[in-house]
């Protein structure tokens, strides 16, 4: 395993800023695409660069749910179909909590309420902490 420091700097995006982002989508209600964030943080799109991002969205989601928190890359879609891509349903699987495809009704309905969780918890987050959220004026 890398050490702390090695680790987040083979980092794609600054993984506190990314976790800010997350929890003010989630906070509106909002989710964001994998383009937008990547563009957010002056990347371009590239299957290597969305690889490295999914990477980095697990960081944030150990981290998140070793407070208690929710999965928050659940908010994390591709702008063709409003679903995350085929590895978060495929983590979800080999963690046993989901067991259906990665398209479709299900994964719609599972998705579904997957992210009002994730919009709950970050709305409580947000109100609770002394935060001021990033703009996500770059969604537009």
């Amino acid at each position: 395993m890398l050490g702390p420091k090695l680790e987040e700097s083979l980092a794609m995006v600054e993984i506190d800023a990314l976790e800010r982002l997350l929890l003010a989508a989630g906070s509106r209600g909002e989710t964001l695409t994998y383009g937008a964030i990547l563009r957010r943080f002056g990347r371009r799109v590239t299957p290597v660069t969305v690889a490295a991002l999914c990477r980095d969205l697990g960081r944030v989601c150990r981290r998140v749910e070793a407070r208690g928190g929710p999965d928050l890359a659940c908010l994390v879609v591709r702008r063709s179909d409003g679903l995350p891509g085929e590895g978060h349903f495929a983590a979800l699987r080999e963690e046993g909590v989901y067991r259906g495809p990665g398209e479709g009704p299900l994964a719609r309905r599972f998705l579904a309420d997957r992210q009002r969780a994730a919009f709950a918890w970050c709305r409580r987050e947000a109100g609770a902490a002394d935060w001021s959220p990033p703009e996500l004026d770059f969604l537009v």
